[in-house]
């Protein structure tokens, strides 16, 4: 028996990064904006719910030096993140997705709405089977998420 959890149209968010990063929210898709903060974004996913600081998200935008601004765009680009994720959120309403948390932030989102996060657990599932007939099933599965290089 193979489990499968690839993101389907019944969520409401889709996070896709094995391939080109691609988020849909209500199955429409979601405007993340340009580079930078598409790059935060896969970087917070990259993370896996964990809390990336500010820091680090900074170093990772700007390869050689920061600008002055750097902390004021970083805010700003998860602005905008917020939005494109919450569309529906009220001004001022904690966010439930992207999440500040110090010293930085995280995403909360399930393994479900994460196709790289989902990849992980079929193999993983695929691993622990005995009969080589549905380990290969549950790898074949697993590679079916995959649209291009990741995070391209």
């Amino acid at each position: 028996m193979v489990l499968t959890c690839l993101v389907s149209e019944v969520l409401v968010i889709g996070v896709r990064v094995l391939g080109p990063l691609d988020v849909t929210v209500d199955g429409a898709r979601a405007d993340v904006g340009g580079p930078r903060q598409r790059c935060v974004l896969a970087r917070l996913v990259a993370a896996r719910g964990r809390v990336v600081s500010a820091d680090r998200l900074i170093e990772d935008l700007y390869a050689d030096e920061a600008p002055p601004r750097a902390l004021a765009a970083l805010q700003s680009y998860v602005s905008h993140l917020r939005r494109a994720l919450e569309p529906g959120r009220a001004a001022r309403a904690p966010a439930r997705v992207l999440i500040t948390s110090a010293p930085g932030y995280a995403v909360q989102l399930t393994s479900a709405e994460v196709d790289a996060w989902c990849f992980e657990e079929e193999v993983h599932q695929a691993a622990r089977l005995d009969d080589p007939a549905a380990v290969h099933a549950g790898l074949t599965s697993a590679l079916a998420a995959w649209r291009g290089a990741a995070k391209a």
